[in-house]
C-alpha cells in the first residue's frame, strides 16, 4: 500500500480503479479513521470512476505519532495524497469526523474540491457535542478500550439495527479493540474534533455541497445539519427517516443512489 509523507506523518493510502477521465471520488471516514468503513460504497462507485481512500493519521496503517492531531491536519492530509497521485480536484464524501475535515477542505483548498457530501456531520463542537466526547474520552482513559469500543456500538446504528445485529456488532467490537491505536492517541484524536469550529468560516463554502443526516443519529443530531445548510450558500439537505449515525452502512443502496445522482449533477 502506498504512503505519503504530509507534516512529517505517513500516511496510508490506496487508490481503486484507477485511471481514466472521471475525477475521483474520495471517501473520508470518521474518527475511527480506517478506509474500510466504506465497505458498502467502493463497489458502486469504482464502477464510476477512481474511488481514493485512506487511513487518518493516528489509525489504521498510518503512523500514529503524538501531538499531532487536528481536523486542519487531516484536511492536509488529503491534499498531500492528492499531490502524490496528480489529482486536480475530487469529490469528498465524508461521514462525522470526514465531514469536518471536508469543511476545511472547501475553505481552506477551494480549487480542489468539485463537490462536497457532508454525512452526520456538525460545524462546531458546542455543549451536547462538548458533553457527548467528553465522556467518551473519560470512558477511554479510565475503562479502556474495550468498553470504549462497546459504548460506540451501540450509538453510531439505529436502535432497531443494533437489536437485529447483536452478532455482527459483536465482531466489530472484537475488530475495534484488536486493530484499535494506543490509548493516547485515541485521546488526542477525540480532542481534535472537541476543537473543530468552522462556523464562521462555512459561508466562503463555494462548492455544490449535500449534507445528509438521519433523524434517529444520537451523536450529531439533525439539527446539525440543518445548521450546516443554513450557513453553506446554495447546500442541499436529505434528512433519512433512519439509518443512525453510520447510515451509509445499514442504508447503503439508498445513500449510494443519492451520492452518485449528486456527483453526475456536479460533474464539470
Amino acid at each position: 500500500m502506498p504512503k505519503v509523507n504530509s507534516q512529517s506523518v505517513d500516511i496510508a493510502y490506496e487508490v481503486l480503479n484507477p485511471g481514466g477521465d472521471a475525477i475521483p471520488v474520495f471517501f473520508i471516514t470518521g474518527l475511527p479513521g480506517v478506509r474500510a468503513a466504506w465497505f458498502k460504497q467502493t463497489g458502486a462507485f469504482t464502477k464510476r470512476g477512481p474511488v481514493v481512500l485512506h487511513d487518518h493519521r493516528g489509525t489504521g496503517e498510518s503512523a500514529k505519532p503524538l501531538g499531532v492531531y487536528s481536523i486542519e491536519a487531516m484536511a492536509e492530509d488529503v491534499i498531500a495524497i492528492m499531490d502524490a497521485e496528480g489529482i486536480e480536484k475530487g469529490h469528498m464524501v465524508g461521514s462525522s469526523t470526514g465531514g469536518a475535515i471536508i469543511q476545511a477542505l472547501c475553505v481552506d483548498h477551494p480549487g480542489r474540491v468539485q463537490s462536497a457530501v457532508m454525512v452526520g456531520t456538525w460545524a462546531k463542537s458546542d455543549e451536547f457535542f462538548l458533553r457527548q466526547y467528553g465522556m467518551r474520552k473519560r470512558v477511554l482513559l479510565e475503562m479502556g478500550v474495550e468498553a470504549y469500543t462497546q459504548f460506540a456500538a451501540y450509538t453510531v446504528y439505529p436502535p432497531r439495527f443494533v437489536a437485529e445485529n447483536d452478532e455482527m456488532l459483536k465482531d466489530w467490537v472484537k475488530l475495534g479493540v484488536e486493530t484499535s491505536p494506543p490509548v493516547e492517541v485515541v485521546a488526542e484524536r477525540i480532542d481534535a474534533i472537541l476543537a473543530h469550529d468552522q462556523l464562521g468560516r462555512i459561508g466562503q463554502i463555494k462548492a455544490p455541497t449535500l449534507i445528509l443526516g438521519a433523524r434517529d443519529d444520537f451523536i450529531t443530531p439533525p439539527y446539525y445539519a440543518e445548521q450546516l445548510k443554513a450557513g453553506i450558500p446554495g447546500a442541499e439537505l436529505d434528512i433519512f427517516e433512519e439509518g443512525g449515525h453510520l447510515l451509509f452502512q445499514p442504508y447503503a443502496e439508498k445513500f449510494n443512489e443519492k451520492v452518485l445522482a449528486f456527483i453526475a449533477r456536479n460533474e464539470p
